[in-house]
């Protein structure tokens, strides 16, 4: 049976598993090929974050519901004042 490549984290040993994608019989466990330690993982993300790979996402509807927020806020510090 065909696997595609899967990613998960390995409660026993703290890492971050990718396993290999391919055939392998039903019952048989994924080969893993690459494992990034816990303390290395930030460094992953801070890198794909600089390289552009990961970007926050702000769509205008929770843009406009932060700026409401942000205004009724004001206008309440302005009549307590």
């Amino acid at each position: 049976m065909y696997h595609e490549v899967n990613w998960y984290f390995d409660q026993a040993s703290l890492n971050l598993c990718r396993t290999v994608a391919g055939d392998r019989a039903v019952g048989t466990r994924a080969t893993v090929d690459l494992e990034i330690g816990r303390r290395d993982i930030p460094k992953l993300i801070e890198a794909l974050e600089s390289n552009g790979f990961i970007q926050p996402r702000l769509d205008e509807r929770l843009r406009s519901e932060d700026l409401k927020i942000t205004h009724r806020l004001l206008d309440i510090i302005e009549n307590k004042q």
